[in-house]
């Protein structure tokens, strides 16, 4: 049988652990090098494969056409995958209304979503994406929000649809097109191992305590960081390094009260409903 698992979530909330985390258990816990991540690494919004799969090329059409031919395109992939795959997103799967889901329901077997609190995604946003908090915090609170939208040269893959925080988190916690299994980077850092196991089990893997300890030793954040310093990331090539402190609450001594205001006024709603507490009125 055949079919995907996708490893979702809103950027900047630990997919990336997420992926080497699940590509050590799968090798029985073995050590992993961040510069060959296979685990979840085809990217299903890449411009080659998108304009050999329809016989059009996407620089032709509007971002409305891209969104509505995707499906097609990854339904012309995944007919050349004879088992099943992970892979990684951050986009939204019903971009569209009243067309079908961007991830088509009958070749998905399942879900991850891992969930970050917005306060502390702003922080490691900012750095991400090399924007002031106040940018990135706007980033999060605009609906429909579209990455690398440029049409000035043509990038190897096409725009992202993140669309805001509480969106994408809305979006992928309904339970249609098909359910999710939740995962909060709070958790998984509090307890990678319990954490890891209920992974394990949502993705219909056999489940082996040890594998799951050697894993979770094997891709600590020191570890990862450490890797990085000495030989850099091949994900991003940028300065300032990819691998931050991934630590939880940084928030509450980084972020102004009028920036915690403003994130807690945007997300609100999604956030009492992943019990990420308000501290303002």
């Amino acid at each position: 049988m055949t079919g995907i698992y996708w490893l979702a979530s809103y950027p900047k909330s630990g997919n990336t652990w997420l992926r080497l985390l699940l590509q050590s258990y799968l090798a029985g816990g073995a050590a992993v090098d961040i510069n060959a991540i296979v685990l979840g690494s085809h990217r299903t919004h890449e411009r080659g494969q998108f304009d050999e799969a329809i016989g059009i090329a996407a620089a032709d059409l509007t971002e409305a056409e891209i969104l509505a031919w995707r499906p097609a395109a990854i339904r012309t992939w995944m007919a050349t995958q004879p088992e099943p795959v992970y892979l990684k997103t951050h986009e939204l799967r019903s971009p569209l209304i009243g067309r079908e889901s961007l991830f088509p329901a009958d070749l998905s077997l399942g879900a991850i979503y891992l969930v970050r609190d917005p306060r502390d995604v702003a922080l490691s946003l900012a750095r991400h994406l090399n924007m002031s908090i106040d940018e990135a915090i706007a980033v999060m609170g605009t609906p429909d929000h579209r990455m690398a939208r440029s049409r000035q040269g043509l990038r190897p893959c096409l725009f992202d649809h993140w669309g805001s925080w509480s969106q994408n988190v809305e979006d992928w916690c309904a339970p249609q097109p098909f359910a999710a299994h939740l995962v909060r980077y709070e958790s998984l850092r509090a307890d990678p191992a319990s954490a890891l196991a209920g992974i394990v089990t949502a993705l219909a893997l056999p489940h082996d305590p040890q594998a799951v300890q050697r894993a979770v030793a094997a891709t600590s954040i020191e570890t990862l960081r450490a890797q990085e310093a000495e030989r850099g990331f091949t994900e991003w090539r940028d300065g300032r390094g990819f691998f931050g402190e991934g630590r939880v609450a940084a928030w509450r001594d980084r972020l102004t009260a009028g920036q915690i205001a403003r994130i807690e006024t945007d997300h609100g709603a999604a956030m009492r409903r992943l019990g990420y507490r308000a501290v303002t009125a």
